[in-house]
C-alpha cells in the first residue's frame, strides 16, 4: 500500500529544494543584512495544507506545530522557512521509522535507489547540483535511484544513529559522501561515515568539496583519497565506473555538457563562500 504521509511529505521537502529559494545578502558597507524567500509560495503552502490533513489523526501534534508555523510564516519567512523544513524531515524521520519497526519490506519506501547521498544540509545547494547535473542528466538516472539522507535536525535525541543510518544504506549499490568542514561538524554525517564503511558489498566514494581539504577527511584520508568536484577528470572515472556498473550506453557528449554546467556552478559557489567569509 502507497504510504501517504511519506509520499505528501516527501513531496513538499522536493518541492522546496527546487522551487523555493531562502536567500541572505550581508552589506558589510553598514553592517546589515537582508534575508527574502522566493519561488512558489502559494504552491508550497497547498501542499502543506494537504499534509496537515493526512497527518492531524495520526501526528496530532506536529499538525499543530505546522499549523503554528504556517500561520506566522509570512512575518519572517527566511526564519520560518528552515523550520518548515525540519518538520517536514521529521515526518519522512518518523514514517521511515515506522516502517523499519513494524518490518515491512524497505523496497516500498526506498523503491530500487542505487545511490545513498551523505551530506551536511549546509551544502545541499552543490549536492542538489551533482544530483541533477551529474546523476540525473549526465547520466540518466531518476529520483527513485537517489536517497538523499535527511537533515541531522530530523534526528531526535535518543534515536539509534547507526541503526536508521544502515537500514537507509542498505538497499544501495553505491555511497555518495560530500566531505565538507560542515560535513565534519556533523554527528550524524560522522556516523553515516562511519556505517559506510562497515556495510559489505557497498562502493563508498568520498567527493571532496571546494575550500575543503584533504586531511579534512579525517580517517578517509588515510584509507581512501577523495575526489575533487572541481577536477573534471574524477568526475569523468566516476561517469564511467556506474556506466560499466549499470550497463549504461555511454554519452560523453551529453555527460561533458552536464559535468561543466556543474562544475561552473560549483566554482561561483566556491568563490561566494570566500567572499562571505572575508
Amino acid at each position: 500500500m502507497m504510504n501517504k504521509i511519506y509520499e505528501k511529505a516527501l513531496e513538499c521537502k522536493e518541492f522546496a529544494d527546487k522551487r523555493i529559494k531562502s536567500c541572505r545578502h550581508i552589506y558589510r558597507t553598514n553592517n546589515t543584512e537582508q534575508t527574502y524567500v522566493q519561488g512558489d509560495i502559494k504552491g508550497y503552502e497547498n501542499l502543506l495544507y494537504e499534509l496537515r490533513t493526512l497527518i492531524k489523526d495520526k501526528y496530532p501534534l506536529i499538525e499543530r506545530q505546522l499549523a503554528e508555523k504556517m500561520s506566522i510564516y509570512d512575518s519572517n519567512r527566511f526564519y520560518y522557512q528552515g523550520i518548515i523544513e525540519s518538520i517536514i524531515e521529521s515526518i519522512i524521520s518518523l514514517e521511515i521509522q515506522t516502517q523499519i519497526s513494524e518490518n515491512k519490506p524497505l523496497c516500498s519506501i526506498f523503491n530500487t535507489r542505487k545511490f545513498f547521498i551523505s551530506h551536511s544540509s549546509s551544502d545541499r545547494t552543490i549536492v542538489n547540483g551533482f544530483i541533477k547535473e551529474i546523476l540525473k542528466i549526465g547520466c540518466g538516472f531518476k529520483d527513485n535511484d537517489i536517497f538523499c539522507t535527511l537533515d541531522p535536525t530530523s534526528i531526535r535525541t535518543g534515536d539509534d544513529f547507526r541503526e536508521k543510518i544502515v537500514e537507509n544504506m542498505r538497499g544501495c549499490d553505491y555511497i555518495l559522501l560530500f566531505i565538507s568542514e560542515n560535513y565534519n561538524l556533523s554527528d550524524v554525517c560522522k556516523n553515516e561515515m562511519g556505517a559506510a564503511w562497515a556495510l559489505e558489498n557497498k562502493r563508498t566514494l568520498p567527493f571532496v568539496l571546494p575550500n575543503t581539504k584533504f586531511e579534512q577527511m579525517g580517517f578517509l584520508n588515510v584509507v581512501k583519497q577523495g575526489a575533487s568536484l572541481l577536477v573534471g577528470s574524477k568526475l569523468d572515472e566516476f561517469y564511467k565506473e556506474v556506466c560499466e556498473f549499470y550497463n549504461i550506453e555511454m554519452d560523453w557528449f551529453s555527460f561533458n555538457k552536464a559535468k561543466e554546467d556543474f562544475i561552473e556552478s560549483v566554482k561561483k559557489i566556491a568563490i561566494s563562500d570566500i567572499h562571505s567569509k572575508e
